[in-house]
């Protein structure tokens, strides 16, 4: 595995979905849907969303290299909150952040499609994980939260 584990599929799968809900949106329902969702005050809550996930990713990212490189599990910083903090910025608060700038009804479900893909692609890093670092990794997985903090999984 990488340093990037199983994100990149991650990323790619969910900003193929959220481009392909915004062309739908603006193809077929940009006249019905946009005047409604553009009166909502969702782009400034977007625009917080993209910002923290970027501030959230960003932080993960520079502990995980230092880690990855000296070959040990990293347990502390954001990662004593969560286990998987760069899919929590994807998931949780990028691509929710940029649906709600986009401001369609499909792309609205992006969230939901990234949390799916999300479940498939992160059983194979997990595996790893236990694999490399055994019982010190089973520790850490009953303690910290995959996604969220204190949800399990």
């Amino acid at each position: 595995m990488n340093r990037w584990g199983s994100g990149t599929a991650l990323y790619r799968a969910s900003l193929c979905y959220a481009k392909l809900a915004f062309l739908y949106d603006e193809l077929l329902f940009a006249a019905v849907a946009r005047p409604y969702v553009k009166y909502l005050p969702l782009r400034p809550v977007g625009a917080g969303l993209v910002l923290l996930g970027l501030a959230v990713y960003a932080a993960a990212i520079m502990r995980l290299y230092q880690s990855y490189d000296a070959s040990r599990l990293e347990t502390g910083g954001i990662y004593a909150l969560v286990r998987h903090p760069m899919y929590a910025a994807w998931v949780v608060c990028i691509i929710p952040g940029l649906s709600l700038l986009a401001g369609g009804i499909l792309v609205l479900s992006a969230p939901i499609f990234t949390a799916l893909i999300y479940r498939l692609s992160i059983r194979h890093e997990e595996q790893w994980l236990e694999s490399r670092f055994g019982d010190d990794y089973r520790r850490y997985r009953s303690r910290v939260g995959g996604v969220l903090p204190g949800v399990s999984g």
